[in-house]
């Protein structure tokens, strides 16, 4: 009986060291899975928050929304036909923002319906608000798909309503 017992403590000392090596692998590996994730999630949650400080700001000039853009961010504007990609921010601002914002007596106010935040994507369907310089209301609603780095958005492409901008843009003399 002693003999049988001595040829299956070494055995039992394997099954049981495999065990543990296998447990203590699973919880390693659960861990870095749940500390990848926090991280994940923490800056996902730390997008989501640049991203509605600068709504707050307005959609307007350089120290609105705008703020948080990179210097090299990629602008595009979703169109049916022909969409228009700006290469800078200093582009964007002239050439994209800079027609509909001569034809406003202020920024645009956001009303953020939506952000959705996945990895470093951030998306806001948002609805905006802006009196014309003739007087007039402008409204418009807006999802941007935002793609973020260091609390910059480093390219975004832009869906909206082109009916009610073109309807701005050719109602109302730029200043």
């Amino acid at each position: 009986m002693t003999l049988d017992f001595m040829r299956c403590v070494p055995r039992a000392v394997t099954v049981v060291a495999a065990t543990v090596v296998a447990a203590v692998t699973m919880v390693g590996f659960s861990a870095t899975s749940s500390a990848e994730e926090l991280v994940r999630t923490g800056q996902q949650q730390r997008n989501a928050e640049v991203v509605r400080d600068a709504f707050a700001l307005g959609v307007g000039g350089e120290d609105s929304f705008y703020s948080i853009l990179a210097e090299d961010v990629q602008w595009t504007v979703a169109r049916a036909v022909g969409q228009t990609t700006y290469t800078s921010r200093a582009q964007f601002l002239r050439d994209g923002a800079g027609p509909v914002l001569t034809r406003l007596t202020g920024p645009i106010q956001a009303n953020i319906r939506e952000l959705i935040t996945e990895n470093d994507v951030v998306v806001a369907a948002w609805d905006g608000t802006a009196t014309a310089r003739d007087g007039r209301p402008y409204v418009n609603s807006y999802v941007w798909v935002m793609t973020m780095r260091d609390d910059q958005v480093v390219r975004v492409t832009a869906y909206l309503d082109l009916v009610a901008l073109n309807e701005l843009l050719e109602r109302v003399r730029p200043s």
